[in-house]
């Protein structure tokens, strides 16, 4: 059976997102990921214990403090504080996977030290698992994706079920990607679909979604709730369906809610049936009430944040300075490499981001409205640009909050660190966005795609497996990075230090996604060609 434009489409989108996400899950060292050495122990607690953890009790098994302990040079760094006497330590150079995201700048010494192997497979033994040792942080978030995922992955050995729960989040992301890609061909015909290659193609929802961890999967249910949205369900199921993704993608990750200002601009311009309304709130709210009440019973407050908290005491003083908050969520957001803190510099994020700024503007102000007429908005234009600023402006409002929390949150006795310049978590808005801002300023400039990836390249193959591979530092920066000296792409050795699998592969996978990305690009852009001839003929 021979393959439909739009099929063949989306089956080289599939190769190329699948790709670019194994590119990155292969060179992964152990724990890299934000906060994944714990997001892992949670799902290990779980898995244990057939329930969440509560934020006051210890839960964190031996192995994996062994492995944040195989992260510091000094054995007795402040992270150890706590140890209970006759829990047996392993000797974290010989026994355990260090931690990259707890290393920091220590990790090209930890390279060096063991050689460059710092894959280790060893079956886990009861004593790696019992008793618990220090309290979870990350027992803050719901439990919806730990319940699920713990349950999924047997105990077998640290490498081991890494691999499974990062494989999973890969599924996760790849699902998003492909949600995307549709939310992009209904807004924008079928040069829209390229949109899902562009979202693998930004490194830091590379550093978002592929790790273990929750944020891919809340990524996925919301990116599959704005996908039945956006298709106006009139049906029953199909608005049962809308109403479930939404009630999953409220429970999963608090960073969703902000995409929920959408729901009323879309209702408004489809005309969406009441019943369609109803569902769709009842279910909102059911999933909010079952979050504050489930947040509750194992944290202290019933939105599990920290910053809420009010232990009382002393009073401390918190410095906020508005123009760092400005820098660090900039800085984040044009990429985030990890915990170990290597970023681009700021005439490279001007270099990287601002010829995509300057297109993306002059897109919007020159947007063609026949992108609306398909999408079935009507006339009026303008729904899907509406749709993305509004989801900005909620993020940034919920960012903005996240600071005020943090600051009374010092003046009420709890000395936490500002939050709020978490520039990776604006990538959940990526389905709205990317299809409504970024797309109709690539199908304009096709190199506006290509300067895209051009700069994934750059800052995957040329900084961040270096980073990986121990061969950097922020000892010798450069001018396009914290971390240095530049060094040739695809030149990183990673067969001993991603955790895989295919970790000594990088380069034919990344060939792999190059290429498919290539023909995917060309393809669409003929069909949108072709689509634009169609139009001038028949208005001729």
């Amino acid at each position: 059976m021979r393959l439909t434009k739009s099929q063949t489409a989306y089956a080289l989108l599939i190769v190329c997102a699948s790709a670019r996400l194994l590119l990155q899950m292969a060179a992964l060292p152990p724990y890299a990921g934000l906060d994944e050495v714990y997001h892992v122990a949670r799902l290990a607690f779980v898995r244990a214990e057939h329930r969440n953890p509560t934020t006051t009790e210890v839960s964190i098994p031996p192995y994996l403090m062994n492995s944040i302990a195989a992260a510091h040079a000094n054995r007795s760094a402040g992270v150890l504080a706590g140890w209970p006497a006759g829990v047996p330590r392993l000797r974290p150079m010989e026994a355990a996977l260090p931690a990259m995201g707890e290393s920091a700048e220590q990790w090209p010494r930890i390279v060096a030290a063991r050689n460059g192997h710092i894959i280790i497979d060893r079956s886990l033994t009861p004593a790696d698992l019992k008793p618990y040792v220090v309290k979870n942080y990350e027992a803050q978030q719901t439990n919806l994706y730990y319940s699920l995922a713990a349950r999924l992955v047997p105990v077998r050995s640290a490498l081991f079920e890494l691999r499974a729960w990062r494989a999973l989040s890969l599924l996760f992301a790849l699902i998003s990607v492909i949600a995307t890609a549709e939310i992009g061909r209904r807004w924008l015909g079928p040069i829209g679909i390229l949109g899902g290659a562009i979202l693998v193609s930004l490194p830091t929802w590379e550093t978002l979604v592929l790790r273990a961890g929750n944020d891919a999967f809340a990524c996925m249910l919301v990116a599959v709730a704005v996908t039945i949205s956006g298709s106006a369900p009139r049906r029953p199921l199909a608005i049962a369906a809308e109403a479930l993704m939404w009630g999953l993608a409220i429970n999963a990750k608090m960073y969703t809610w902000p995409l929920l200002i959408i729901l009323p601009v879309l209702w408004w311009r489809q005309r969406a049936p009441k019943k369609r309304v109803i569902a769709v709130v009842v279910i909102s709210l059911i999933a909010v009430l079952l979050t504050f009440a489930e947040l509750s019973s194992r944290t202290r407050n019933p939105l599990g944040v920290v910053a809420f908290d009010r232990p009382g005491g002393v009073v401390y003083e918190a410095k906020i300075s508005i123009s760092e908050i400005v820098r660090v969520t900039i800085a984040s957001a044009a990429w985030t490499s990890g915990q170990f803190n290597d970023a681009l510099r700021p005439a490279a994020i001007a270099a990287y981001l601002a010829p995509i700024v300057l297109i993306l503007l002059l897109a919007v102000r020159r947007r063609d409205p026949s992108a609306s007429l398909r999408a079935g908005y009507g006339p009026a234009g303008g729904t899907p640009a509406l749709l993305a600023f509004a989801a900005i402006g909620a993020f940034a409002l919920a960012q903005t909050y996240n600071v005020v929390a943090c600051v009374l949150a010092n003046r009420g006795g709890n000395p936490i660190p500002i939050g709020g310049k978490e520039g990776w978590y604006w990538y959940v808005l990526a389905p709205v966005v990317i299809p409504a801002l970024l797309m109709p300023a690539v199908a304009r400039w096709r190199a506006a795609a290509w300067w895209l990836v051009a700069w994934d390249v750059v800052i995957t193959e040329v900084a961040l497996f270096h980073d990986f591979a121990g061969t950097s530092s922020p000892m010798h920066g450069s001018l396009l990075f914290r971390w240095g000296p530049l060094q040739l792409p695809f030149t990183a050795h990673l067969g001993d230090i991603g955790v895989g699998p295919l970790a000594a592969w990088t380069t034919a996978i990344r060939i792999v996604h190059l290429a498919a990305f290539f023909s995917l690009e060309s393809l669409l852009q003929r069909m949108r060609l072709n689509d634009r001839n169609i139009d001038n003929a028949n208005a001729r």
